[in-house]
């Protein structure tokens, strides 16, 4: 009676209908009840404007009465919500009334609903008979729901599958809470003046900004609009910029208003403009991330020379995947879905296609959903061919989307085109020996799921049923052998049959005899390129005409200019229409006529406007008072500027293949524009101030000339009066006459661009109604402009969108481990150069072909023609192999990245793959190291025994240097031939022949060797001979102190780091602020002192200097150092005047700086001293910004001192920082009219100028806006427009720098740790985790912290190649391996392994780390702490493993002691278990660190080993404990040991030592020899056992003494007593 389940709705009346969730009179309701919420914010600050005048009714008729519709509509829909709108909860639809009631009671405040509903305004009237505003105010209580209404909203777009760029979406949504927000504050701010006026000041706001002078402001403009104008215009201007405008309070009410707006301002602008930048930088993030993986791609494929039709494939395909799916593998997002869903989601794709398919119908249901999820998705290229007759396939296809043809060898012609969904083919090949009849090929791009043999196999698991499946195979497969076959003999015998099956499938297109033009040719991106010349050109011509032309007659040359850039694009329209074609869903289209219907369909309407002169055929049509109208057609132009979008992008694509960095063409990309969009706000706001008094009218004045009528020329005073040119003019910005049009631009730019900027008014306001709104709109751009800006400036700076900073902050995380554990500074060295090796080779990926897989079989051979199959096709033992065979090798091959120094092969190891060597070189040494069988280079390949033998390795492979390897596994090897029954005996006689060869070979080397110990010999000379070269070739090495981790590197790269910097500062200040000649000798001895030891380290880099890449410094530096040191040519500037501007070329060093800063941070971090990447990046943007500001200062006054020395206004004659007036002696300079020209600076030295410079760049590039220092002439104005822009991106770009040192700190840091931990007790509140087992956790994970800061060692070090990871791990765990006696005899490669394997936990006192019962496959080693070992009294929980090795247990545990410390290990018993099932249980008495060894990572490093040592190494868990053995018989299901005559020897030593003997169970011993063996075993196990029963007496009273004082006392076995 309650609830009705969702789906069921048949019961519901038609009335009741249209209130369900899902019906369109709720969508429509919840559409209405947002657009009432947005009303109600916009109409009730209205409200507040009139709050303190009390004003009638009257006054505001219409606002009010819609107020009251909204008012009725809101007490309708909390009557609906209350009684009628039912919901759904948990998939269950509620409809009982009180439910419902409930609902809403529960989901809204019932008092803030009825005192929102009540109309208490209008009870006012009543009382006083003045109706009141105040009680208009209780209806603010109802915005909240908007926030929920929004919510519905996003719900109802998902229901109707709208799609909306997230970002997108966000970006509205925040533009529309920072209008909100400006118009609340904006009305308060009119209502304060109102309230000013009742507390009784003489003045407001509002009457200063109507009787200003300079303004013609009124308020009653745009019917009264005009106040709410300026009101919303001041707060726009005083939140943005946290200061004001040209608006200003005029008393202490207004003042603390004020200063409440620049608070909340200071807080709201950075919320806003923060959430703005992220969104702005994360827009489109799938397009961009897709770009960026098709940009790594592209540029693998060109690394590799890769054919450019194969290229170009790649590429299309990639343009069918983002088409089809976004981007989008489906296999990944299958797996990520939980198990129902993703059955849920295949059937709906396949179940149907399944369904139809003949031979499954005899399947069960079941089988036909497993089917279903098994099918894997599949695309083929056009001409692919999916199915070759004859050929024994291994997948059976099911058509998805596409189009294929079928033909046979029989008949000349194609016999079928298949585009069904659920056509299928390749049946035959879920039988074990059949091959397929029919050859299919791809026409289009055609997706396909396939079904393999193996997971058929594997589905249809009863005989019986997979018997009857492949029967009604064989019988399909029969009838359409029989069908082809009368198919071949109809169209032989009867043509006709062939005329019409020719007709019926159509020919193929035809296609012109002409050329076409490719869409990635050069041409066209020529052609492209000179589009988009053209429409960055009228891109700024056209507004630029529309404001500042004078008359509507253009000049010849403007006409010229658009008849040539029209008829460009009429020839552009011609060749698209004809000419060009296209690529379609990754399909190259090269039909005429599909070229044609294209164009029509998609380009040729926005085209034709664009290209047909509209102006012009206007010009001769209409008169002259339709002048701007005509103008104004010329905007239909710039639609061609959206199409040329592509063109920047194909140009930075061919800038990227030819290795140019985009990061700065990207940033030039995004100001330029900035700066258009700041070009055409300008105009607009100089046409705003044009049109206000029409041309013609004042036209007539010209006349009068320069005469000055009040504060210009009758012309312009005619002109602009009443505009912000008029107050330009008066404050001297713009002559009396009102100026050229470039001074009239670069004024108005002057305004346009810091307000796009950063929202700030500097000495260019508006002064009328029509610019305060003009003004408004373009500051209300400007936010997200900013936004915009530091979004894509700070991911540009802290490289937060590219593999570069992905990669290094891994390497980073890298360093960081190391540094922690203080590893040795070979492991730093090695790091650092395979880092760069890696980036520099492989942009930082050891997977860097992973795409591979990712494409079409045929893709994936093509680019392994070019990388892999090479080195299967090179090597004899597959010279007997198919194409086919060596494709399916070469995809099996599996890349791998080797450091200088790794050791590739051990001696001894049972090898399980074969390396190919793709680059690099590597030696082949005996087991001891002393003897060099051979050196192999590029395409050798060794380990190929691993594939045939099942024998340890006969020697060592080293790595000589950097090398990249591929690796073939013995398993892929086996099932790829296996898969194709190829007979192995060629290859095998082949491997016999090549591998005694290599043995003769060393054996010949080894005798030789043992022969030139003879020194009589020829041969003893000649090795004695290489020795000594060798020795000389060691001895000749670099000298320590040019290493690059050396003392004298350090202090080098200090010193060049340090020049360069004074360099830098000191050339720009010498030539802006020199004030005699007297230095200048000294200086110019500096100078060459400088340039003598960057020689110096010029000779040293290049000869002396070790670099892990010397060919980077050679390619990317070395030109830069060698060009600055011509700066020492200034030397000469005593005899020739012109020499001393080769000073100016030291400056280059400025790029240096950065790479001298890396040096000098490496050195230190190499030395203990950490500097994250992150702190780096944050320093060199600090560096860059001083010395930016430096800079500014610098050309600030250059210009001053040189570029305008006979002028009589500047900013230093204008600046006048003691109070003096303009021309006085107390300003920064004086002009002195006899002369004609003013003095350098005015002030007591250099410095002070330079002070008052450098606050002007401070205040300039800080605040991006204007301090008490201003420009003057134009081309101040010019160089400060220049500044601002930098000064916003070096904003950005420190808040990108700032971002990434958080961001390094929340992922890295302790903030990370915290919130990791918060995320922790979150989920077990959640839980409802008990607190012990909470505490537990907690304590793990600062035990974790406090060891190696949170970093997981498996997955920071995973870039790394194995052995140097072995070689991390051993440094890291050492000490495990000193503590436990096991470890210590391995062989150290094995031991390397143990480490790597090995993971830390830490338990807290009294915890119990396992019980009996739990499942568990870790062996656990002790390190430090105590622990209790208590055997089960109740066998019933153990497995039947456990239950038959119960008494062998309890043995143990009464040889050892049931107290355990460092050295001893746990949980052992998994060896012998498979289900893992603990047979004791443990528990921690001290704080307990242990070292886990799970059961896999046991097996993985036993592989290495043979089955002899596996099974011995795995005994000694069993058999021994610490220092203790405790089992000496047979164990259960394993061999037994060896009866060795020294029986002591095998019982104290491992059977790998030296010493000992190896383990045999061919026989088993006597019972004398085990009476005998037993007592010796006792006897040594009493000297054991009694001093562990003496100490663990000891340490139980210490425990119990302890838990008395709850003190935790951790044993040391390291420490004397502990021994």
């Amino acid at each position: 009676k309650l609830f009705g389940l969702s789906d069921d709705l048949a019961y519901i009346d038609s009335f009741e209908k249209h209130f369900l969730p899902s019906s369109k009179f709720r969508k429509i309701w919840d559409i209405l009840v947002l657009i009432g919420l947005v009303l109600y914010v916009f109409y009730l600050p209205i409200s507040f404007m009139h709050l303190i005048e009390n004003s009638p009714f009257t006054k505001t008729p219409v606002l009010l009465s819609l107020q009251y519709v909204l008012d009725a509509f809101f007490i309708a829909d909390a009557v609906f919500n209350f009684h009628y709108f039912v919901y759904f909860e948990e998939g269950l639809l509620v409809r009982d009334k009180s439910y419902i009631h409930q609902k809403f009671i529960s989901s809204r405040n019932c008092w803030r609903e009825i005192i929102g509903m009540l109309p208490l305004d209008l009870l006012s009237c009543f009382f006083g008979g003045r109706y009141l505003h105040h009680f208009r105010l209780v209806k603010v209580v109802r915005i909240p729901n908007i926030v929920n209404s929004f919510q519905n909203i996003d719900s109802m777009l998902s229901e109707l599958n709208i799609d909306i760029d997230l970002s997108l979406y966000r970006v509205i949504k925040l533009n529309i809470v920072m209008i909100t927000a400006c118009h609340w504050v904006g009305c308060i701010w009119f209502m304060m003046a109102s309230l000013s006026m009742a507390s009784g000041y003489d003045g407001n706001w509002r009457v200063a900004d109507e009787n200003n002078e300079f303004l013609s402001v009124k308020h009653s403009d745009f019917a009264g609009f005009a106040g709410y104008l300026r009101s919303v215009y001041w707060a726009l201007v005083g939140m943005s910029t946290v200061g004001y405008g040209d608006i200003i309070p005029t008393n202490i009410i207004e003042t603390t208003y004020a200063t409440f707006v620049i608070l909340l301002g200071g807080l709201f602008l950075p919320a806003i403009v923060g959430g703005l930048a992220a969104y702005m930088g994360n827009f489109n993030i799938a397009g961009k991330t897709f770009q960026k993986k098709l940009a790594r791609v592209r540029s693998y494929l060109l690394r590799i020379n890769i054919g450019d039709d194969v290229l170009e494939k790649v590429l299309r395909y990639y343009n069918f995947h983002w088409s089809r799916q976004g981007g989008i593998i489906e296999n990944e997002a299958m797996d990520k879905l939980p198990t129902t869903l993703s059955f849920s989601v295949a059937s709906h794709i396949n179940g149907s296609m399944i369904e139809s398919t003949p031979f499954f119908s005899r399947c069960d249901q079941s089988t036909k959903q497993i089917i279903v999820t098994a099918l894997q998705s599949r695309v083929f290229t056009p001409l692919d061919i999916i199915a070759k007759e004859g050929d024994n396939g291994f997948e059976m296809f099911f058509l998805q989307r596409g189009r294929v043809t079928i033909s046979t060898s029989q008949m000349s012609l194609p016999v079928i085109t298949s585009s069904s969904k659920g056509d299928f083919f390749g049946e035959c090949y879920l039988l074990d020996s059949e091959t397929s009849c029919e050859t299919v090929t791809a026409c289009v791009y055609c997706e396909f799921y396939v079904l393999s043999q193996d997971d058929f196999k594997e589905i249809v698991e009863s005989a019986d049923e997979r018997l009857s499946v492949q029967n009604s195979v064989q019988h399909y497969v029969n009838q359409k052998k029989s069908r082809y076959q009368k198919m071949a003999r109809n169209l032989t015998l009867r043509p006709k049959c062939e005329r019409l099956l020719k007709q019926k499938m159509g020919e193929k297109p035809r296609l012109s005899s002409m050329n076409l033009i490719l869409p990635d040719s050069k041409l066209l991106l020529l052609w492209d390129t000179v589009l988009l010349s053209s429409c960055s050109f009228i891109a700024w011509a056209i507004p630029f005409r529309l404001a500042f032309q004078s008359e509507m007659e253009m000049s010849h040359f403007d006409f010229v200019i658009d008849l040539v850039i029209d008829s460009f694009f009429l020839f552009d329209m011609v060749l698209h229409f004809r000419f060009i074609a296209f690529i379609q869903n990754g399909k190259l289209v090269t039909d005429i006529n599909k070229i044609k219907r294209h164009y029509k369909a998609h380009k040729l309407r926005l085209d034709l406007i664009a290209a047909v002169p509209l102006d012009t055929i206007a010009r001769l049509v209409l008169p002259s008072r339709f002048a701007n109208f005509v103008d104004s057609l010329k905007l239909l132009k710039l639609i061609r500027l959206g199409r040329q979008f592509h063109t920047v992008d194909r140009l930075f694509r061919e800038l990227l293949d030819r290795g140019f960095n985009l990061a700065p063409l990207r940033l030039v990309e995004f100001l330029s524009g900035v700066v258009l969009i700041a070009h055409w706000a300008g105009c607009g706001f100089y046409a705003v101030a044009r049109w206000k008094n029409r041309y013609q009218e004042c036209a007539g004045k010209e006349s009068s000339g320069l005469e000055i009528s009040k504060w210009a020329s009758h012309h312009a005073e005619c002109l602009w009066s009443d505009t912000w040119i008029e107050r330009q003019i008066r404050k001297g910005k713009l002559p009396t006459s009102g100026g050229a049009t470039l001074q009239l631009y670069i004024r108005s730019f002057n305004w346009a661009l810091p307000t796009l900027v950063v929202v700030v008014i500097g000495d260019v306001v508006p002064v009328s109604s029509n610019e305060t709104l003009y003004a408004f709109i373009w500051m209300a751009i400007g936010v997200t402009v900013n936004a915009a800006i530091i979004g894509n400036v700070a991911n540009i700076v802290s490289n937060l969108e590219t593999d570069s900073a992905d990669f290094a902050g891994r390497v980073d995380e890298i360093k960081s481990f190391m540094f922690k554990h203080r590893l040795s500074s070979s492991l730093h060295s090695r790091v650092d150069d395979f880092s760069r090796y890696l980036w520099s080779m492989h942009q930082g990926s050891t997977v860097e072909d992973d795409f591979i897989m990712s494409l079409p079989y045929t893709l994936q051979t093509a680019v392994l023609e070019h990388t892999r199959a090479k080195h299967i096709r090179c090597c004899p033992f597959f010279d007997f192999c198919s194409k086919e065979v060596v494709k399916a090798l070469s995809l099996c091959l599996k890349p791998r990245v080797y450091c200088k120094g790794d050791i590739i092969c051990h001696y001894g190891d049972m090898g399980q793959e074969m390396f190919f060597l793709d680059h690099g070189t590597v030696e082949v040494i005996s087991a001891d190291l002393s003897t060099r069988f051979a050196t192999l280079h590029d395409g050798s390949f060794f380990g190929e025994t691993a594939l045939f033998i099942k024998q340890p390795r006969a020697s060592t492979v080293c790595a000589l240097s950097f090398c990249d390897i591929l690796e073939l596994t013995k398993h892929d090897f086996l099932v790829e031939l296996r898969r194709r029954q190829i007979n192995l005996s060629c290859m095998m006689e082949l491997f016999n022949s090549i591998h005694n060869s290599n043995i003769r070979r060393n054996k010949a080397v080894n005798e030789n060797l043992e022969i030139s110990k003879n020194q009589q010999t020829k041969l003893s000379k000649l090795v004695q001979k290489a020795d000594d070269s060798m020795c000389y070739n060691n001895d000749d090495e670099k000298a320590k102190v040019f290493k690059p981790y050396s003392t004298f590197r350090l202090c080098w790269g200090i010193c060049c780091c340090a020049l360069s910097i004074y360099t830098c500062v000191a050339v720009p200040y010498w030539v802006a602020f020199a004030e005699s000649n007297s230095d200048e000798y000294s200086l110019i001895m500096i100078n060459v002192l400088i340039d003598m030891f960057f020689m110096i380290d010029l000779y040293l880099r290049c000869y002396e200097f070790t670099f892990p890449a010397n060919t980077q410094y050679e390619k990317s530096q070395m030109a830069v150092d060698f060009i600055s040191c011509f700066a020492l040519l200034d030397v000469m500037s005593y005899r020739l005047s012109g020499m001393k501007h080769f000073r100016y070329l030291c400056l280059l060093r400025i790029s240096r700086i950065p790479s001298f800063c890396d040096e000098v941070s490496q050195n230190l971090n190499f030395r203990g001293i950490r500097i994250s990447l992150a702190i780096n990046l944050l320093c060199k943007q600090g560096l860059f910004y001083l010395m930016t500001n430096h800079w500014v200062a610098c050309v600030w006054f250059i210009i001053h001192r040189y570029l305008e020395r006979s002028e009589k206004f500047t900013w230093a004659t204008t600046d006048c920082p003691f109070g003096g007036d303009v021309g006085d002696y107390k300003c920064l300079a004086k002009y002195d009219p006899v002369i004609g020209e003013h003095n350098i600076c005015n002030l007591g030295s250099m410095v002070e100028c330079y002070v008052r410079s450098f606050h002007f760049a401070l205040t300039t590039l800080s605040t991006v806006g204007y301090g008490d220092i201003s420009p003057v002439t134009e081309i101040e104005t010019i160089w400060e427009n220049c500044v601002v822009l930098t000064g916003a991106c070096f904003m950005a770009g420190l808040i990108g720098a700032f971002g990434a040192y958080l961001s390094e700190n929340d992922s890295l840091g302790m903030n990370a740790f915290r919130l990791k931990i918060q995320r922790l007790k979150n989920y077990m509140s959640y839980r409802n985790i008990p607190d012990y087992i909470q505490n537990e956790i907690f304590f793990s994970h600062h035990f974790r912290w406090q060891k190696s800061q949170g970093l997981d060692e498996h997955e920071t070090l995973q870039i790394l190649p194995e052995p140097l990871q072995h070689d991390i791990s051993y440094e890291v765990k050492r000490r495990v391996l000193h503590l436990v006696p096991i470890f210590k005899p391995l062989p150290l490669i094995v031991q390397k392994r143990i480490c790597h394997a090995l993971i830390p936990q830490v338990y807290p006192k009294d915890s119990i780390i396992y019980s009996v019962g739990d499942i568990g496959h870790e062996i656990l080693f002790i390190v430090s702490g105590v622990v209790t070992v208590t055997l089960p009294s109740d066998l019933s929980e153990l497995d039947t493993s456990g239950k038959s090795n119960a008494a062998l247990n309890k043995e143990k545990f009464e040889a050892i002691g049931k107290i355990l410390s460092a050295g001893n290990h746990l949980g052992e018993s998994c060896l012998n278990s498979n289900s893992g099932v603990r047979q004791e249980t443990v528990i921690s008495k001290t704080t307990v660190e242990l070292y886990a060894l799970s059961k896999d990572d046991l097996n993985g490093i036993c592989r290495f080993m043979g089955s002899d040592k596996e099974k011995e190494f795995k005994e000694s868990f069993l058999r021994r404990n610490g220092n203790i053995w405790h089992f000496f018989d047979d164990l259960p299901g394993m061999v037994g040991p060896d009866k060795s005559d020294n029986e002591e020897q095998d019982l104290l030593h491992f059977p790998w030592s030296d010493s000992a003997q190896s383990f045999n169970g061919s026989r088993r011993p006597t019972n004398a020899v085990r009476r005998r063996r037993l007592s010796q075993a006792r006897r040594r196990s009493l000297s054991y056992s009694s001093r562990d029963v003496f100490r663990n007496m000891f340490l139980e009273r210490r425990l119990q003494r302890d838990d008395q004082s709850s003190r935790s006392v951790v044993w040391d076995p390291g420490s004397p007593r502990g021994n």
